[in-house]
């Protein structure tokens, strides 16, 4: 693992099945961030997925029809971008019926925010170690039974700087363009005020001045970093959205599978051995087949279940909607980063850290949303 020339780097907390503590290394002079910094090339195209049938289109006027168009009516915070699976990115049958059996469109945009997101059906799955994982730690045992009753939309990608900056007015990430323009709140409202003078209705000028303050920002589609699980909580306010479960985590990002990972490391995630030391644009590597890109790898995700090493012996005759122990000193973190390897970025791996400071330069998120 790596370790940036930052006053404080703070030892992360391994589930490893004891307690962790907060350790704090003092690792020198402050060093100003890292200038912008060329984006990778794209990964290679995932791996072409075996044919499968696609399920029949939903007809308007029949009881099915009527009952999705009910249910995409009451989401006025969504604007729909398709309505049925494309079995190009849902590669598992199984999951488009699901998702099509459920009435709410597969694709959606968030209106306020502009973020992607795509809906995890309700549905079963097996949580925890993966079968034959020679890397699994006593905390991810033992594996057991999740029953998930309510369908949920997730951020098809990790958070943006240029998604949370646009709403929060600050970018405290570490890996970001130096030259990237904050415009403080005061200063925007003027701006705002200046281009309604120009004839621009006030939301015209608000995504005009969205769209000019990204628009040279070289880490803006980068995912913003160096948050606390504090941190994360005005802008789920204001937003009105949410961080996932544990449980809706893994679910999410196993997409039907029981391997350690969804596709080979390198080809689906930013970690130690591919990313230079940094994280990257989201959505380059290979998404996995509900569509999500990085699950595993770039930044580690908050949940927003407590942590607890022993908590799955609780869970192991099956659960329904877990949410995790009723308190902690930790919370849980998933999918490993860019700074991590084999060992850490799995589907079942589960990071666990204590709230509020110290900040991390590989801690991001992904927002959830119960429809």
């Amino acid at each position: 693992m790596s370790i940036h020339n930052s006053a404080v780097r703070v030892q992360h907390f391994l589930s490893l099945g004891s307690a962790a503590a907060c350790v704090v290394l003092s690792l020198g002079a402050q060093q100003t961030p890292p200038a912008a910094l060329p984006t990778a090339a794209p990964a290679a195209a995932a791996a072409q997925a075996q044919p499968t049938t696609i399920p029949p289109r939903i007809q308007p006027g029949t009881p099915d029809g009527n009952r999705m168009a009910t249910a995409a009516s009451a989401m006025g915070w969504a604007e729909i971008l398709d309505q049925a699976p494309d079995p190009n990115v849902v590669t598992d049958a199984t999951l488009r019926t699901a998702i099509a059996g459920s009435g709410l469109p597969w694709r959606v945009r968030d209106k306020l925010t502009g973020i992607e997101m795509l809906l995890v059906p309700a549905g079963e799955f097996v949580m925890g170690m993966s079968v034959d994982d020679a890397l699994a730690n006593s905390d991810e045992r033992p594996a057991h039974e999740v029953i998930l009753t309510k369908a949920f939309y997730l951020g098809r990608t990790e958070v943006t700087q240029a998604q949370w900056t646009r709403q929060m007015g600050t970018n405290q990430s570490y890996f970001q363009d130096i030259n990237f323009e904050v415009i403080p709140e005061e200063d925007r409202t003027a701006k705002v005020a200046e281009l309604m003078e120009a004839g621009y209705t006030r939301k015209q000028a608000e995504e005009k001045l969205g769209v000019e303050i990204m628009a040279t920002v070289v880490t803006a589609d980068w995912p913003v970093e160096t948050l606390t699980f504090e941190e994360i909580q005005p802008f789920l306010a204001k937003t009105k959205m949410r961080l996932p479960s544990e449980a809706e985590w893994e679910y999410a990002c196993r997409a039907g599978s029981r391997a350690p990972t969804y596709g080979p490391l390198n080809d689906i995630a930013w970690n130690s051995d591919n990313a230079e030391s940094r994280t990257h644009a989201v959505g380059e590597k290979a998404a996995n087949p509900l569509g999500f890109s990085d699950m595993i790898g770039n930044v580690w995700e908050w949940v927003t279940d407590w942590y607890s090493a022993d908590y799955y012996r609780s869970c192991e005759n099956g659960v329904t909607n877990p949410t995790g122990p009723a308190q902690n000193a930790f919370r849980v973190l998933r999918g490993g980063s860019w700074d991590y390897g084999a060992q850490n970025c799995r589907a079942s791996f589960r990071m666990n850290h204590c709230t509020g400071d110290p900040r991390i330069t590989d801690f991001g998120f992904r927002v959830a949303r119960t429809p």
